[in-house]
């Protein structure tokens, strides 16, 4: 196991090496991000805290270059302040791949430092996928805690692709369930699904499908009217008077309501378009064509609160067995 290699001009400049302004204290170890910023971490807590780390330092050792080397110790400027530490050959530099910032993160983590604000998926996924390389379970407990909190329940795609790779089996019912307010084939969708394994990916949209097709289903029986009764018009009279009526606003509202379902498989759109979509209005006001009858022909409270327990007893999270890590 070896760290990334980084030439030696990523760490120094002709005036020395740059380190973090939080990572300046004396420690027997140099991390080096890609962007040329260096960190002093104890060997001890990267040992504590990193399974990658504490077996590399079990492997031997080459003599490294001069010129990757620093001077333990720092000097101080004029002003009496610690400057920069200068080139030597006391303590080897250890590049490794990911940019500072996620660096700081990091280590800032492992070592009890202040966590910097993450509140974006771009800050924290880096760090996150950093803690998977180099085997730190503590940041990444951390990482996945922030997950929960409600400025990431936006984006449940990101989640439901993070929970899958890390194998967390509470976050993947959470964010399977939080996607069916998702149209999964909306092009806006396309990169946050192209994260997913295939059979993440398949199991996600057979929820989406299973919820449409219950519901298609559900919606043909008792207590509403069946396909067999949409198609016989010559049956279709009023519960009240036995006059004949005709099925085409329910008929019209109910390939609405699957139409919307495929767009938002919770269900939410629905609830709300039973008071305002055009076709739910048009079904409420049909009424029996008899003149001394003029009964609705349907029940809005009672066809609406049918509808929603439907909705409810639809399911709403994925079932795969996975092995919670955490």
């Amino acid at each position: 196991m070896q760290a990334e290699s980084t030439e030696s001009s990523d760490f120094a400049t002709s005036h020395g090496p740059k380190f973090h302004p939080l990572f300046t204290f004396d420690a027997d170890v140099v991390l080096g991000s890609r962007d040329g910023v260096l960190f002093r971490v104890p060997s001890t807590t990267l040992r504590m805290t990193s399974a990658w780390f504490r077996t590399m330092f079990t492997l031997p050792q080459g003599s490294p270059p001069a010129s990757s080397r620093l001077r333990n110790n720092h000097q101080r400027d004029i002003n009496g302040d610690a400057s920069t530490p200068t080139l030597t050959s006391d303590v080897e530099v250890i590049g490794l791949a990911e940019d500072a910032c996620t660096l700081e993160s990091l280590l800032r983590m492992i070592c009890g430092l202040e966590i910097p604000t993450l509140d974006t998926w771009d800050a924290v996924e880096p760090v996150l996928y950093a803690a998977e390389k180099y085997e730190m379970p503590g940041p990444a407990s951390i990482v996945r805690a922030l997950l929960r909190t409600p400025v990431f329940a936006d984006e449940p795609l990101r989640l439901y692709a993070a929970a899958c790779h890390f194998g967390w089996a509470e976050d993947v019912r959470t964010a399977s369930t939080r996607s069916l307010s998702v149209d999964l084939h909306h092009s806006s969708n396309r990169t946050a699904l192209l994260r997913l394994r295939t059979a993440d990916l398949l199991t996600l949209f057979d929820l989406h499908h299973a919820r449409r097709e219950q519901f298609r289903l559900r919606i043909a029986q008792p207590p509403f009217l069946t396909d067999a009764q949409l198609g016989d018009a010559a049956t279709a009279r009023c519960s009240r008077c036995r006059e004949p009526i005709s099925h085409v606003e329910w008929r019209e509202l109910r390939w609405r309501m699957l139409d919307e379902l495929e767009r938002c498989p919770s269900g939410d759109s629905i609830v709300t378009g039973l008071e305002e979509w055009p076709a739910a209005l048009a079904c409420w006001a049909v009424k029996c064509k008899k003149v001394n009858c003029q009964s609705a022909v349907y029940d809005k409270v009672s066809t609406s609160k049918a509808i929603k327990d439907v909705l409810d007893a639809l399911p709403n999270t994925v079932d795969v067995p996975i092995f919670d890590t955490t």
